[in-house]
């Protein structure tokens, strides 16, 4: 029997709704909505599409392709094309299903249209097509606009189509048509469609895009058969140059093979900036962790391309984008799949001697299977500095995937850690672990995770229990290598080592639970506003500042709650480690609290009949004067659609005839409700003025099963109950639910399935579809605006 793990997707799972975000905190402890990593989060918007059409029955001089699309409000200039990269694919499926080659497109044809710093749109214009084919792009609000021609183009459709797809990217958000409705014409070499509605959502699997999901074994987005990577997406033979890991590759394709270690650049008698890229070993001692010459950067950031000095500088030469100094290498740029080799291996830790998923197809070499993957363990800010705090690992076997929680204790108290400055009287109350009452500021935060985590989520306890509390379990030693000969072995929390302000490597258990329910001591929890969140993402490498001048607290001394959701899609078995540093806010920041925007006035109005959509608005306003700086959502899996538009907004409630979306261009815009938009404002934008001048309207449409690519519709037999008896919503009562399918489907049944039988006693009724209700569990609704500001 197949392993039911082994298709999931390396770039993480599609998780069950999960209880992301907690209880907004009082006063100066500010609920963070979820610190943003410096890369920008996935998002995927499906569109009604105006026109597509592809004529390849001729000649291949003659091949020409067009798409259109007008009135998405989804598509907005948040993006610059020519610096965050476009590609696109269309594919047709059915049994004659094929598609293009991922055409990226070249950035430096990319021209702005109107004033570059307020853009109307942008235009590309290559005539001969040299990018798959594309001549032509044009992106508007609302618009999107794609044609292509000549013998670059590289598909010609085989036969009838069932459907075919469009997929472009920008930046990490993809916008999907399928035209699979009004078909003109449909036959070998040529399709025709017109007036395609949005199909809902956009599928969880795509051969071709370049990103390995549920159901493939590689992904490398060509058309080639002989490069380890098959066309349907399954591994084949490899007849590429051998590589023994994927660093080993970088070094031959990319550093000999640019001449990046040439006499004129970085070879061993006179080195350029004094970094030597001569062999495999040097280079790597040369960039990993190693501040660069002339920078604040690294050289290389494992897990974060970003922040590395080298892909920055590799970037500019490939995509334009910002560099200090000149662009490398000075003999001519990477090639788009060199340079991405480059980030997915600084993405998975940039390990010198292990193969990260993906490589080979970008750097056309054959490689082992890919390695389970961890991060360096980061070096601690330092005393005046900040602090670390430190998850354990715990253990991650082959094809394997979990959602833990974890407690860890910490006490700066008996550390010289935290400077007199940073400490303050803590401005609110947190619970019997911080007897001192003293508090300290910080200002940032940067979280590292090992490269298999999903999520990471953050809390501090702030109940009345201790560390020692049978609610965490027993407390134990745990490390990478669980051949350390104290693995297992018990620890108390409390022995605290002066140096770190913890006790390393020291945890509790670790049960499997979904957002920490039913973890810990009984008064822990968000039900006991217990346990706020102060840290968190999605991403291995995260890092947050502040506004200047703004900051929150931490108590001294506290438990810390690690939820931690992780996957192992490789042979090898590993561990999931994690680690925070928080850095002290100096007294240049320790002028303002940061003020939490979490907005739960209507988190239970969602009510979604089966097989339909309903879309909610309020409006949240803001105090007079204040500073906005973050902009964030919260729904769970029936949550497609959230959007946010700025003052000014007449306050308004669900339910108000004129409480609706509006028809102009929102500022917010997110489809991901496992990983939705971090919108940061910099500069803070200022609110003042009437009710309405500060008032910002927010939107959420949910889709209960709508249309076949919709979210499942919601089901009696698989919704788990509350925690909690006094809370919303489990599974719905028998007057509630309705036929599954067939000819009745949608028709409240009273929970008998003989009333949704195709015809009376068929047997083949399932009466188990359940309105989407306002609730608590992975299967229930929320309907939450998140956000950051503070008042100067």
């Amino acid at each position: 029997m197949e392993n039911p793990m082994r298709n999931r997707p390396v770039a993480g799972p599609k998780p069950s709704c999960r209880l992301l975000l907690r209880l907004a905190l009082c006063g100066a402890f500010a609920l963070l909505p979820g610190p943003s990593g410096a890369g920008a989060h996935e998002q995927d918007h499906a569109i009604a599409g105006q026109k597509l059409q592809i004529k390849a029955n001729g000649t291949p001089s003659k091949r020409k392709a067009s798409f259109k699309v007008r009135h998405q409000s989804s598509i907005n200039l948040l993006h610059n094309p020519a610096t965050e990269g476009v590609t696109i694919l269309i594919a047709g499926t059915g049994a004659n299903a094929g598609r293009t080659e991922l055409i990226t497109l070249d950035p430096k044809l990319w021209k702005t249209i109107g004033d570059p710093d307020f853009p109307k749109g942008y235009r590309y214009k290559d005539k001969q097509g040299s990018r798959g084919g594309i001549t032509k792009v044009l992106l508007k609000p609302g618009k999107l606009s794609i044609s292509a021609r000549g013998p670059n183009w590289t598909w010609t459709p085989s036969g009838v189509q069932d459907d075919v797809w469009v997929y472009f990217r920008i930046e990490q958000e993809t916008f999907c048509a399928r035209f699979g409705g009004t078909i003109k014409k449909n036959e070998a070499g040529l399709f025709q469609s017109r007036d395609a509605d949005s199909p809902g959502v956009c599928p969880d699997q795509v051969c071709g895009n370049k990103i390995l999901e549920s159901g493939e074994e590689c992904d490398d987005g060509n058309l080639l058969e002989d490069d380890g990577c098959n066309n349907d997406c399954m591994m084949g033979a490899c007849s590429g140059q051998e590589f023994a890991s994927t660093f080993e590759g970088i070094q031959s394709v990319v550093f000999d093979g640019y001449g990046c270690n040439s006499t004129l650049c970085h070879d061993t008698e006179a080195p350029q900036g004094s970094l030597i890229l001569s062999d495999a070993n040097t280079s790597f001692s040369s960039t990993v962790g190693v501040l660069s010459f002339g920078s604040l950067l690294d050289r290389v950031e494992p897990g974060e391309q970003d922040l590395s000095f080298l892909y920055t500088k590799l970037a500019a030469a490939t995509l334009g984008t910002p560099t200090e100094g000149s662009p490398m290498p000075v003999g001519g740029a990477l090639t788009v799949d060199h340079l991405e080799a480059l980030k997915v291996w600084i993405r998975g830790g940039a390990p010198r001697d292990l193969v990260v998923a993906g490589t080979a197809e970008l750097l056309q070499g054959c490689l082992p299977e890919p390695d389970p993957l961890t991060i360096p363990k980061p070096d601690p800010p330092g005393a005046n500095v900040g602090v670390q705090f430190q998850q354990t690992p715990w253990p991650l076997p082959s094809q394997f995937e979990d959602e833990i929680c974890m407690a860890t204790y910490y006490d700066l108290t008996v550390s010289n850690l935290v400077p007199a400055w940073a400490k303050l009287p803590c401005p609110g109350v947190f619970g019997a672990n911080n007897p001192s009452g003293e508090c300290f500021y910080w200002h940032g935060q940067t979280l590292y995770q090992d490269p298999q985590s999903h999520h990471s989520i953050i809390h501090i306890y702030t109940g009345e229990s201790g560390p020692n509390h049978s609610g965490w379990g027993s407390y134990t030693f745990k490390f990478q290598d669980p051949n350390d000969p104290a693995e297992g072995t018990a620890c108390d929390p409390t022995d605290v080592d002066p140096n770190v302000g913890y006790n390393p490597n020291c945890s509790s258990a670790f049960p499997s639970s979904v957002a920490c329910i039913g973890f810990g001591p009984p008064d822990y929890g968000q039900f006991n506003n217990t346990a706020p969140t102060f840290s968190g993402s999605q991403e291995p490498f995260s890092q947050q500042n502040f506004a200047d001048g703004v900051y929150s607290v931490l108590p001294m001394a506290g438990v810390i709650v690690w939820n931690s959701h992780a996957f192992n899609l490789t042979s090898g078995d590993s561990t999931l480690s994690q680690y925070v540093n928080m850095e002290f806010a100096d007294p240049n920041h320790q002028l303002w609290p940061a003020q939490a925007i979490f907005d739960t006035a209507s988190i239970f109005v969602p009510n979604v009949p089966p097989f339909e959509t309903r879309e909610y608005c309020r409006t949240y306003t803001l105090p007079q004067g204040a500073e906005l700086f973050s902009l964030a959502s919260h729904t769970h899996r029936h949550g497609v659609q959230f959007r946010t538009w700025a003052p000014p907004n007449t306050p308004c409630v669900p339910g108000q005839p004129a409480c609706v979306p509006k028809g102009s261009a929102p500022i917010y815009f997110s489809t991901q409700y496992s990983d939705p938009m971090q919108l940061k404002f910099d500069p803070p934008i200022a609110q003042s003025g009437s009710t309405a001048n500060r008032s910002y309207l927010y939107c959420s449409l949910y889709d209960n099963g709508a249309t076949p690519t919709s979210p499942a519709v919601k089901r009696q037999s698989t919704s788990p109950s509350p925690p909690l008896p006094f809370v919303p919503d489990g599974p719905c009562a028998d007057s509630k639910v309705a036929c599954l399918d067939g000819p009745q489907q949608g028709q409240l049944c009273g929970g008998s399935d003989s009333s949704c039988d195709s015809f009376p006693g068929a047997g083949d009724g399932v009466c188990d579809a359940c309105p989407v209700r306002g609730g608590v569990t992975t299967e229930d609704e929320m309907f939450i605006l998140i956000g950051s500001y503070y008042l100067p």
